[in-house]
């Protein structure tokens, strides 16, 4: 460790990192290399870290359980087939869990909405990889679509879409949102509200948004819960100062 992370706080919290494509290779914004996941993968085992899984999280806050020490949650969004070539071995090497955030609509074909051609898990492989026990589904909307851009009526159809193609496939999956974009409206009040409404009627346990910083527990907003965005071009010092602080401004 150097000096200046030595000097650097942690943030007390729960830390719930956000990463998303994984590539043999390539490391950009949202791609990480295996070898620098297994680099992170590497450090968090060396420092005693321990990942739960949302599953986990909603029994210890029902019943007022600490977390124990260095507790963090490892996410995934899009379900790339990447991560389960790529990312599940690691997983598995070290001992972790993770938690994979699917875009419904678009199961077992590409990353239409960033006009790529990653390709997504099918319902099968969905079912395969939970079924391993390392790693829990959870929803990244049914057509990959910003919620803060959304109607009420737009939000309930597309968690009810989600809900009844996850049903549908009979994939075991956790109530558990990732806002595509990190997107929800927060500058509207009175939509937000409803939101949670809705949220709470259609029993969603969480919604997941960025925010970079580390939670405060036990979690205050559900619906808001702020995940630290991983980048495939960040240097392992960065790494390692977001895992801390959430965020690379250090003293703040």
């Amino acid at each position: 460790m150097s000096l200046i992370e030595h000097l650097i706080p942690t943030t007390k919290g729960l830390p719930v990192l956000m990463y998303h494509k994984v590539s043999e290779q390539v490391n950009d914004g949202l791609t990480i290399s295996s070898d620098k996941l297994e680099l992170h993968f590497a450090y968090l085992k060396e420092k005693g870290y321990l990942t739960i899984s949302f599953r986990e999280l909603k029994l210890r806050m029902a019943d007022r359980e600490p977390l124990p020490k260095k507790t963090i949650i490892l996410t995934f969004d899009d379900a790339y087939r990447s991560f389960k070539d790529l990312a599940i071995p690691l997983l598995k090497k070290y001992g972790f869990k993770a938690s994979v955030f699917v875009p419904l609509a678009f199961l077992g074909k590409t990353n239409i909405w960033d006009r790529g051609n990653d390709p997504i898990m099918t319902a099968d492989e969905l079912k395969q990889i939970a079924a391993g026990g390392a790693v829990e589904i959870g929803l990244h909307s049914f057509l990959h679509r910003n919620y803060a851009d959304l109607a009420l009526q737009d939000m309930e159809e597309d968690l009810k879409n989600c809900y009844s193609l996850m049903d549908f496939h009979h994939i075991p999956f956790v109530r558990v949102l990732a806002y595509p974009y990190g997107g929800f409206p927060r500058k509207d009040p009175d939509l937000k509200s409803k939101m949670t409404d809705l949220f709470n009627r259609l029993e969603l346990d969480y919604a997941l948004r960025i925010g970079n910083r580390v939670n405060p527990y036990p979690i205050r907003s559900p619906y808001e819960i702020k995940r630290i965005d991983i980048k495939g071009g960040d240097s392992f010092f960065t790494f390692r100062i977001k895992l801390k602080k959430g965020r690379v401004k250090l003293f703040i």
